[in-house]
């Protein structure tokens, strides 16, 4: 796994073990009793059992936001929250593939895949695949700060009027930098079919 996409999935656990250990200190815990020199050992194993979950939680993390947006853009009739592109982007795009599948606005995702990673230039393309990562980051964080709230539930954690608040002022810029991420991306790839475009090489790295 290269290491953008192990940033992706380790920042999003950072968000949630942070809000649970927030949450539980605005709840009244006393969180002192951990970091007392007596549990130092035990402490250190537990950051190292937390180290080796980060990976897998995050990913399940990811797991859970993808399914959401899925669903949310498949309500909204969009088939896919990855690619969301008129139909006149979609035709200048589907024109430069040099493909001989009939246009299907079903395919859109697999057309915008192939026109970034094969026909953009690798400065172009690494751009958006820059902001694709923010905007996972963003959302899964997001995801994260919601998750740590249900575990608050099932760890006795009062869910104080303190807690929701701290959670909502950081959603504020992760949902804005989401959107933000996102509508760029889309407005990139619209602005990039406009171009004609060179062979380049296939790229290496992937959204």
């Amino acid at each position: 796994m290269d290491q953008d996409r192990q940033i992706r999935l380790a920042i999003p656990p950072f968000f949630l073990l942070a809000s649970l250990l927030w949450g539980a200190h605005l709840s009244g815990r006393d969180l002192s009793l951990i970091f007392r020199p007596e549990t130092t050992k035990e402490l250190l194993g537990l950051l190292a059992a937390t180290a080796v979950v980060v990976i897998p939680l995050g990913f399940l993390i990811s797991s859970l936001t993808v399914a959401l947006l899925t669903v949310s853009f498949w309500l909204a009739r969009r088939p896919s929250y990855e690619a969301v592109l008129s139909d006149s982007t979609l035709d200048r795009i589907w024109h430069q593939l040099g493909t001989t599948h009939s246009r299907n606005k079903n395919l859109i995702l697999y057309a915008a895949v192939t026109f970034d990673h094969e026909l953009l230039p690798t400065g172009i393309h690494t751009w958006l695949f820059r902001r694709w990562n923010s905007f996972n980051v963003a959302t899964n964080s997001i995801i994260a700060l919601f998750i740590a709230h249900g575990l608050g539930r099932v760890f006795s954690i009062r869910q104080v009027c303190a807690w929701w608040i701290s959670t909502l002022v950081l959603v504020g810029p992760l949902l804005f930098t989401s959107i933000k991420a996102w509508r760029e991306t889309m407005e990139m790839v619209d602005f990039q079919s406009y171009r004609k475009q060179k062979a380049t090489q296939p790229q290496k790295q992937g959204t």
